[in-house]
């Protein structure tokens, strides 16, 4: 930055003088020097970048504006998923003239304000793709609003049937889908035009869409708690015959006695096999809390499984046997 702040005044006399240079949307300092030969102390050797105050205020109102306009889009996708009904199963007339009300209303609010945001948007005459853009967005918006308004009249919608309400509201998600960005837009200038890109990667912007990305990135879902089991995930414990073990990973080998079970967890579903030294094997799929399975034969040891509990990642047994 530089060594001492350029005011308004200061920056346009600058300007005016040559002394700040206009590059891709940013001002830089001409390297200068006074008449006695001696900098001037704002040497651009010594000085970065900083925005051009009109484009960065531009750029920041355009980019909010653009994102309302994008929640409302979503928003309506949204809400027509939810006239239809979930999975594409018709909801209930009544819930969805509800639905229907509150979306006309919200949605002609949500227009009405975002054409303020971007009609408050200061255009910059000498950059006449800036006044296009902001203009075109104002167009498409008001040729849309006036049918929404009418559509979401509060006291005609008092007077509709339920049916007559999901009419409206379908005609209105049509509408805010039919709202055409500019061409060439903003994202395509900012990718074919050094201001734009400046433009584009002003902070209000790069905050704008770090917000977007967090809200539209999948909320991870918590990995429930370990189920309580008297000794733990010692499989070990089981070797003398009786254990209540947590068994976590997808295939497990527990001996109890002189048997070994191999055992095999998903987050649904234990399945619990011993293999005889003579050949065969049993399987048994315990699927619900309180399944059981037996192995063994007569005359040697004989070991019970039960599924004492279930969920993502874990699995309880609870292991007796007899001889």
């Amino acid at each position: 930055m530089f060594k001492r702040a350029v005011g308004r005044k200061r920056e346009m006399a600058l300007v005016g003088a040559g002394l700040i240079v206009a590059v891709g949307g940013v001002f830089v300092m001409a390297d200068t020097e006074t008449d006695d030969g001696e900098s001037d102390g704002f040497s651009g050797k010594s000085s970065g970048p900083f925005y051009n105050p009109q484009l960065r205020d531009w750029a920041d109102g355009m980019c909010e504006s653009r994102a309302s306009l994008r929640a409302l889009r979503v928003d309506s996708l949204k809400q027509a998923d939810r006239l239809r009904g979930k999975a594409g199963e018709p909801a209930s007339e009544q819930a969805s003239g509800s639905v229907a009300s509150s979306y006309l209303l919200s949605a002609a609010k949500a227009l009405d304000n975002i054409s303020r945001e971007f009609g408050a948007v200061d255009s910059l005459t000498r950059i006449p793709d800036t006044e296009r853009l902001r203009a075109a967005y104002v167009r498409e918006i008001d040729r849309v609003r006036p049918e929404v308004g009418e559509l979401s009249d509060a006291e005609g919608l008092a007077r509709l049937s339920a049916r007559e309400r999901i009419g409206r509201a379908e005609r209105v998600t049509s509408l805010v889908a039919a709202i055409k960005e500019p061409s060439p837009s903003f994202d395509e200038l900012a990718q074919t035009n050094g201001l734009f890109e400046s433009a584009a990667n002003s902070p209000g912007c790069v905050a704008i869409r770090a917000a977007e990305r967090e809200r539209s990135e999948p909320t991870p879902t918590p990995k429930p708690p370990p189920l309580p089991a008297a000794d733990g995930t010692s499989v070990a414990a089981c070797a003398d015959g009786a254990c209540e073990v947590r068994v976590t990973k997808p295939a497990t080998r527990i001996k109890v006695r002189d048997l070994t079970l191999e055992v095999d967890r998903n987050d649904t579903e234990v399945t619990v096999r011993h293999s005889y030294p003579s050949g065969g094997a049993v399987r048994v799929n315990l699927s619900g809390e309180g399944a059981r399975g037996t192995f063994g034969r007569g005359g040697g040891t004989i070991v019970t499984v039960e599924l004492k509990g279930i969920n993502t990642g874990n699995a309880v047994l609870g292991i007796n046997s007899s001889s």
